[in-house]
């Protein structure tokens, strides 16, 4: 995906007319009637369509045309008089160097897993005040995605509104599976049967290696038992637990199949779509990652639904959900809760699920069950899988969860794989992990 590193885009908004009316705002409710206008009748206040340009900082990566089409041209539609200046973090663009430049941004647009690194600049807010003062419906939005992003304050209160969110399903080579004589993989299969497959699939065939199943890494499979590596509200680490373990055992069993090993280097991505010698892929979305170019080189593939542990049976992964953040300093934080209002409307949550493949943060069943609608390289895929597994609620997220120890606890994982016991492998995991956190305060 195109990331356009450190470049600066924008759409200049032209005020072409003043706005009649509006949703009812804060301070408005006290109106009184008039003979022409019955009591119960709110006299609105005119909108300021004051030209304004709102700086949004792009964590999560969307093509020019892709901002265009979901966000820029629903913008102008509805608010002519607001345009965004996209920024992208590269080489020499980070979030503190725009901050340092007198450039921050008015929305953040990130990973809610990250947000708590922001909360440290003193950038989020609480933004239920602009929420009731422009009438977004919360209702409309699925529980846990909210709930998630509720958890990171410790108030209680809502730093950023979603956009979009990730989901995890199992990708699969129906070649392979034609070749080895093999059914296809079935909806609401718990780990123990994708396992029984991988080991009919993963083999020897003249001069090539076929593996069975890749599940990437421990952290993949941890998250469908809410497992983080670090505690959020106590920055300790949070990894000598059972679903620790379980998660471990899962991955040693997978990678531990004679043909089915996953050297370090391995990209998993590349080894379903470009080579074609995996059968199977337990990931996330990659519907805008490859899959289309991949079917033009001959890749023959469906999608069932992520498999599951029988202690949390058809739970895919935790809220990963991409969200917008109106940060406490910006001047112009009611154009950009009216922006919000246009990226989380139905219509422009349809169009982004239709198009792009990207699953809606609403709640609506209808909305959902159109994944992808729009591509027509997803014809006759199995999409309603996707939307079979639950999402639940993220723990609480520490600033601490990524970076060193992600490595940490991806090399703990081939430590483990290849030997190491796993009490050991566990409570040296722990150790690197305050190591790492001492090193960052």
């Amino acid at each position: 995906m195109n990331m356009h590193y450190g470049r600066k885009w924008a759409l200049t908004g032209v005020s072409v007319c003043m706005i009649a009316s509006m949703m009812t705002m804060a301070g408005c409710s006290g109106a009184k009637g008039t003979d022409e206008q019955p009591a119960d009748k709110v006299v609105e206040k005119a909108a300021d369509t004051t030209p304004v340009t709102l700086r949004v900082f792009m964590q999560q990566a969307f093509t020019d045309q892709q901002v265009n089409d979901i966000w820029l041209e629903p913008l102008k539609k509805k608010y002519p008089h607001i345009s965004l200046e996209i920024q992208r973090p590269g080489k020499g663009v980070t979030l503190d160097s725009l901050m340092m430049s007198g450039e921050t941004p008015d929305i953040i647009f990130a990973f809610n897993g990250i947000l708590p690194t922001y909360d440290l600049s003193d950038l989020l807010m609480d933004m239920s005040p602009l929420i009731k003062k422009h009438a977004i419906d919360l209702q409309r939005f699925d529980p846990p995605v909210m709930q998630s992003i509720q958890s990171i304050s410790k108030e209680g209160g809502i730093v950023a509104l979603p956009f979009s969110q990730q989901f995890t399903a199992l990708y699969y080579n129906k070649t392979l599976f034609d070749r080895f004589g093999v059914a296809y993989p079935k909806d609401g299969m718990l780990w123990e049967d994708a396992i029984a497959l991988a080991k009919l699939l993963s083999r020897s065939d003249g001069n090539m290696t076929y593996a069975g199943l890749d599940v990437q890494t421990v952290s993949r499979v941890a998250r469908p038992l809410a497992a983080l590596l670090v505690d959020g509200r106590t920055d300790k680490p949070s990894v000598d637990t059972e679903a620790w373990r379980k998660a471990f055992d899962l991955v040693r069993t997978v990678y531990t199949i004679p043909n089915n090993e996953r050297p370090q280097t391995t990209n998993s991505y590349d080894r379903f779509m470009k080579d074609k010698t995996l059968a199977m892929l337990a990931t996330v979305n990659i519907l805008d990652l490859g899959l289309e170019d991949a079917m033009k080189q001959g890749l023959d593939w469906d999608i069932a639904q992520y498999p599951s542990y029988k202690e949390a049976p058809n739970v895919a992964t935790i809220v990963d959900s991409h969200v917008f953040s109106i940060t406490k300093t910006s001047k112009h934080q009611d154009a950009a809760m009216l922006a919000l209002k246009v990226f989380t409307s139905d219509e422009v949550q349809l169009k982004t699920t239709r198009t792009l493949g990207r699953l809606t943060i609403l709640k609506d069943t209808g909305i959902k069950q159109q994944l992808g609608m729009d591509m027509p390289f997803l014809k006759g895929k199995h999409m309603e899988a996707i939307t079979k597994s639950k999402i639940i609620a993220s723990p609480v997220f520490s600033r601490f969860e990524f970076g060193a120890n992600s490595t940490a606890l991806t090399d703990a994982m081939y430590e483990y794989i290849n030997g190491k016991d796993l009490n050991t492998t566990i409570r040296e995991l722990g150790e690197k992990i305050n190591s790492n956190i001492a090193a960052q305060k």
